[in-house]
């Protein structure tokens, strides 16, 4: 599923009052906004994306990810929507066909960015990026992955958004 950056944005503006707690210096609709333009290039490549690492013998094919595997198959190892949130990590209950519709995919994202921001406390926009793109704060000098992504979380944080 494709969305435009104007609905991306939208929903941005709409949705990210729900964002707690960030830190005093990050925006909570610019960070949501930034998470999309990292993650789906502001919305435009929603497909999902298969994580191997996931699915059955991978990685992550633990206790948790085992009976998800078991109902959805190679589903439940994809990432999704704008935010291109693991499905892992989705509220219980979401369906991989929920991240069809943007609402749910924003609902879904903010409930797990919610989770990483009380769980971790980041103080800032880079220990932001480290906690959605690796599930936690590193510690610095970061990993040269978590650098890039924190530079193309920062350069997006700074994308205006579009405006109807």
């Amino acid at each position: 599923m494709d969305f435009t950056p104007i609905k991306i944005a939208n929903e941005c503006r709409e949705m990210s009052k729900n964002i707690m707690p960030v830190p005093p210096d990050v925006d909570a609709t610019r960070l949501f906004w930034a998470i999309a333009g990292v993650e789906s290039s502001f919305g435009i490549n929603c497909k999902p994306r298969h994580e191997a690492a996931y699915d059955v013998g991978g990685m992550y094919d633990n206790a948790i990810m085992a009976p998800l595997l078991a109902r959805f198959g190679r589903e439940a190892a994809c990432s999704y929507g704008p935010w291109q949130i693991m499905f892992v990590n989705a509220p219980t209950g979401f369906l991989p066909t929920d991240f069809d519709d943007l609402r749910h995919c924003s609902i879904a994202s903010i409930a797990f960015l919610n989770r990483l921001l009380r769980t971790f406390r980041p103080k800032n926009l880079a220990e932001i990026g480290n906690c959605w793109n690796g599930g936690h704060v590193y510690q610095k000098p970061y990993p040269v992955t978590i650098q890039q992504y924190v530079g193309k979380l920062e350069t997006a944080y700074n994308t205006p958004m579009p405006t109807e």
